[in-house]
């Protein structure tokens, strides 16, 4: 995980709200993007497009339109909540902040929630902040693997070869599903690049030739290769 999309309603009042929550998610180590660029106009094909390329959605229902007749009830931006559902419609991670008094009707509006009030504001900062953290342990994180013996590698990297890796969890867990991979040729080696890996979860490695197992490895652990030399 690395990229989250803060979607959020371009007023003057929301701009230390959005400041705020945009250092929540940098404290994370995650890349806020949001459409300012753009000024908010709607969700154009570009916004649409940065949405998608970013593995998250963290929106932001503020007070924009009172409800007539009715004493502190609002609607929010209606590009926010459309940003909102486009990121659900697309099975996308996403997390509504909603201001008190803020209606969210549509598909939606039962899903998980972060209630605001601006006075008490940190509480929904410490909220999101939760939810950013479990969402990259899920998440896991991007390995590079060297293979090994050369013989193994110099096939991985043919025209013939297919690779494969399954994530294994401890304590006798089911594995995952094995997971096609590209090999890469860079200095030092080739390399498969492993995603969605988790801190106490093994790596398990396979070539094929066709449906043909020609090369396994075992169930490898994420120890740090350390080699020492000698001061005498």
């Amino acid at each position: 995980m690395n990229r989250i999309f803060l979607a959020f309603s371009f007023r003057p009042e929301n701009d230390r709200l959005v400041r705020d929550v945009d250092r929540v998610i940098r404290s994370h180590g995650l890349v806020p993007v949001t459409g300012e660029i753009l000024g908010g106009q709607g969700l154009s094909q570009e916004v649409q497009a940065r949405i998608r390329q970013c593995d998250a959605l963290v929106a932001l229902f503020t007070r924009e339109l009172q409800i007539q007749g009715q004493q502190d009830t609002w609607l929010p931006t209606q590009w926010v909540s459309d940003e909102y559902a486009s990121a659900r419609a697309r099975n996308q991670l996403a997390i509504a902040i909603v201001e008190d008094g803020v209606q969210t009707n549509g598909a939606f509006a039962q899903h998980e929630r972060i209630n605001l009030n601006r006075p008490a504001a940190p509480e929904a900062f410490i909220r999101l902040s939760e939810t950013l953290g479990y969402w990259r342990a899920e998440a896991g994180r991007s390995l590079e693997i060297r293979l090994l013996p050369q013989e193994a590698a110099t096939f991985a990297s043919s025209e013939n070869a297919r690779c494969e890796y399954r994530l294994v969890p401890p304590n006798g867990g089911v594995p995952s599903e094995w997971t096609k991979a590209r090999p890469a040729r860079k200095p030092g080696g080739v390399f498969l690049i492993v995603q969605g890996v988790k801190t106490d979860q093994s790596i398990e490695v396979k070539l094929l030739e066709g449906n043909n197992p020609k090369w396994t490895s075992l169930e490898s652990p994420q120890w740090v290769h350390v080699e020492l030399a000698s001061v005498q």
